[in-house]
């Protein structure tokens, strides 16, 4: 099954510096069990150019154990899943 995700944008900040940073979560479905996942995010700065995000949080959705494996970069999130069942989960960003 290939991997599906779903962006939904939730609010914008102001650091104490002044720069905006944004928050989304990212509804991903489809990942291989007891593999590392690559997991496009398709995040970008509003004038379409990508950008990485600067956290990132795993909410399972399903019986399994999830871990970042490498850090995101511009493109991609990359996960690891291992032990249950389960292929989804929710993923928060700021970038």
């Amino acid at each position: 099954m290939a991997i599906s995700v779903s962006i939904t944008e939730q609010f914008i900040e102001e650091a104490v510096a002044g720069p905006y940073i944004k928050n989304a979560k990212l509804t991903v479905s489809g990942l291989t069990v007891s593999s590392n996942n690559t997991v496009p995010h398709g995040l970008t700065d509003g004038k379409g150019n990508p950008v990485t995000p600067i956290t990132v949080s795993i909410e399972p959705t399903s019986n399994n154990n999830f871990w970042e494996y490498q850090a995101a970069d511009s493109s991609n999130i990359y996960l690891g899943l291992s032990g249950g069942s389960g292929t989804g989960c929710n993923i928060y960003v700021e970038y």
